[in-house]
C-alpha cells in the first residue's frame, strides 16, 4: 500500500517537471511586477487596517 502510494506521488511529480519549463524574460518581467503590485496592495491594505486599529485604541 505504501509502495503504491509512494509510486504515483512519484508519477505525479514527473508529470509536473515534464510540463514546466523556463519562462522567457518577458514572461518574468510580467510576473515579477504582478508580484510587486500584489504585495504593494496587500502590504498598503495591512497597514491602512493596522493604523484604523491604532487610532481607535488610543
Amino acid at each position: 500500500m505504501v509502495r503504491a502510494w509512494f509510486k504515483n506521488y512519484l508519477d505525479a511529480w514527473r508529470r509536473i517537471l515534464v510540463l514546466a519549463r523556463r519562462p522567457d524574460e518577458e514572461e518574468f518581467r510580467l510576473l515579477a511586477k504582478l508580484n510587486f503590485l500584489g504585495f504593494t496592495v496587500v502590504g498598503g491594505i495591512a497597514y491602512i487596517i493596522h493604523l484604523v486599529y491604532v487610532l481607535l485604541t488610543t
